[in-house]
């Protein structure tokens, strides 16, 4: 079978990664490492390549560059196979090749991965090494965080945006670098680099897929699942772990209103249109919860000071502008009223995070935060931009235009050439916000970092909302253009123009039908967790009488214990399929006589098979029920 070529795009940045053969060592001593450099300097002579960052492990090393042509590549590995291996080979007495396979190559989108990639290539020889401030002997590590001038080092110009001078650039990087990188971005990176494949936004990915006809995204591993468990449990179970990690941090449920009164949820959504009710009165289909919260805030002011709370159900949407398709979506939001220091917003992020993990989802979702400043820093930096585009206008598209007068920081999340071109040279968020606001936004990313919560700060992350300071969102790219699992931030100036009288909010909103396809698509046990204590089958039609008997006296017996009757009146076999599939602790089949005292017990955690008496059953079940989980 021909090999697949490599996907290669003129002035990308590529991360290299070679393995040593069956694992072994690459590296032994000191003198491996520099005749290993002496080689990489001696291919920087003859092949054009810019050398970003490298490090140089024992069984590995890997590289971030961006070559010249798609031949320098090549030439470059081909380099370091001809020099460096017989080198190795002769020194240790052996013979074969040193390295395992071919390279694994992975293209970068610089804005959006960039420095994280080298942050990863950096930071290779473990968290343990970056957290404590110990510097790789053998990687670009210490130059890139010191600004020191190393003759092989490139530097990018997403690096060279960091800072005017060396010194900035390099104390900037070294703030950067601390933090830790997400589980979700090294899984995506190393997926990339095992499938030659893109490490990119999905509007960047889709982008070159549609200019090189070919797919540049990694492919998910694994066959299609062929069973699904039942959505209403699944449902359920979601609900109850986040209500019940809410409660340990003392968030207090509330029950909010399906209609809102038209026109006081402007500031949060624009999707709705009014539904009529009678006489001159309307109202729209509940968008948001935000507003029934500050409702209810309104109508009971001792809330006003403090208080946290948190509301779920079903929401309404408008696909298309015209408001004529409704659809709803589930949704579980949390607010807090009343703090004004940055504290609450890192307990909420923290919450977020705690969540993610005890769904065991932490490898799959990305944190992006951002700052944009008080309300009159955010409308300095639109201004700005109006400004900035208002040369351009003559050749906008007529959506770009509304953007301008309306939301004109979108613009620069566009994919297109255009926009994409003038986004470098627009004006950022950072150079209008004060000083209170940077050294609010600093401190909230110190205290992320010392509790060990990985983010990544995104320049080009911005409100669709009325938020202000703090806004953030969580991803998981696995999902494609259904990425968003959670938005939130603070959104004190305009609750306070909603209540007219001042107050501090937080909130955010979790949504919870793409976490729960990302559940599915992942294959996580935690679904199929025990959902039914006791399931009892009718062997026969005849014995569904004394089925619904044996369940009445059972459910009397043990109130706590969940007990379901199965009546779907199938093969016997296949009911007790199906109820071990349900998560049954004990399965009881009722033999075909339905006037029989005696039944067949399946344990299924001894994978013991019994027939035995209802009393018996029922000492069994007893002597169980202590190691039953507690609901």
């Amino acid at each position: 079978m021909s090999r697949t070529s490599r996907v290669y795009v003129q002035g990308l940045p590529q991360l290299i990664q070679l393995n040593g053969h069956n694992n072994d060592i690459v590296f032994h001593d000191d003198e491996d490492y520099l005749t290993f450099l002496n080689c990489l300097r001696k291919a920087g002579e003859n092949f054009d390549f810019a050398l970003h960052a490298w490090t140089l492990l024992p069984n590995q090393l890997m590289m971030l560059l961006t070559p010249g042509t798609k031949e320098d590549l090549s030439r470059l590995v081909q380099h370091i196979g001809r020099r460096y291996v017989p080198w190795f080979n002769q020194k240790y007495h052996r013979s074969g090749s040193l390295w395992e396979g071919r390279y694994n190559s992975s293209l970068i989108e610089p804005e959006a991965y960039l420095l994280i990639a080298q942050k990863f290539v950096d930071t290779r020889r473990g968290e343990r090494h970056s957290l404590e401030g110990k510097r790789p002997a053998w990687s670009s590590y210490r130059y890139n965080i010191s600004g020191e001038q190393q003759q092989m080092i490139t530097p990018h110009e997403q690096y060279l945006r960091l800072g005017n001078t060396p010194q900035e650039r390099a104390i900037q990087y070294a703030r950067f670098i601390q933090s830790p990188l997400s589980p979700s971005i090294e899984k995506r990176l190393q997926d990339c680099l095992n499938q030659n494949r893109l490490l990119g936004t999905p509007q960047y990915c889709q982008r070159l897929e549609r200019q090189l006809h070919r797919p540049v995204q990694p492919r998910q591993a694994g066959r299609p699942r062929k069973y699904f468990h039942n959505q209403v449990a699944d449902w359920t179970w979601l609900e109850n772990q986040a209500a019940c990690l809410l409660s340990r941090y003392c968030y207090q449920e509330i029950r909010l209103p399906l209609l809102e009164r038209e026109g006081n949820n402007a500031a949060f959504t624009a999707t709705n249109e009014p539904f009529p009710l009678t006489g001159s009165h309307s109202a729209l289909l509940r968008g948001e919860g935000t507003m029934g919260c500050l409702q209810m805030i309104n109508q009971h002011p001792h809330l006003q000071s403090t208080s946290k709370l948190w509301y779920q159900g079903v929401m309404f949407r408008s696909t298309e502008n015209t408001g004529e398709h409704i659809e709803q979506y589930q949704q579980l939001g949390v607010e807090a009223f009343g703090f004004a220091e940055v504290d609450i917003e890192l307990e909420q992020l923290v919450l977020q995070y705690d969540f993610f993990r005890s769904l065991g989802l932490q490898e799959n979702v990305e944190l992006k935060i951002n700052s944009t400043g008080t309300q009159q820093e955010f409308a300095a930096f639109r201004a700005a931009l109006r400004a900035f585009y208002q040369p351009f206008t003559s050749i906008f598209e007529p959506e770009w235009a509304e953007c301008l007068a309306m939301q004109p920081e979108r613009l620069l999340r566009s994919d297109h050439p255009l926009l994409a071109r003038l986004r470098s040279i627009a004006p950022v968020i950072g150079d209008f916000l004060g000083g209170e606001s940077r050294k609010r936004f600093d401190c909230l990313l110190e205290s992320l970092t010392k509790i060990h919560v990985p983010f990544v700060v995104d320049r080009w992350l911005y409100p669709s909302n009325a938020y202000c300071h703090t806004h953030f969102e969580w991803h998981c790219e696995r999902l494609m253009e259904h990425s968003l699992l959670c938005r939130g931030g603070r959104y004190d100036e305009c609750a306070t123009s909603v209540l007219e009288t001042p107050i501090q909010a937080c909130g955010f909103a979790l949504m919870l039908d793409p976490i729960m396809r990302l559940l599915r698509l992942t294959d996580k046990h935690l679904l199929k967790q025990q959902v039914t204590d006791v399931v009892i089958i009718p062997g026969s039609p005849a014995a569904s009488t004394q089925a619904l008997n044996i369940g009445r006296s059972l459910r009397k017996t043990f109130p706590q214990m969940s007990i379901a009757n199965d009546f779907s009146h199938m093969r016997v076999n296949t009911c007790v399929r199906n109820a071990r599939r349900l998560g049954g602790r004990f399965i009881i089949v009722v033999p075909p006589d339905g006037a029989a005292t005696e039944v067949v017990l399946y344990d299924r955690d001894s994978g013991e098979e019994q027939t035995v008496n209802i009393a018996k059953a029922i000492n069994i079940l007893s002597r169980s029920l202590n190691a039953l989980p507690v609901c």
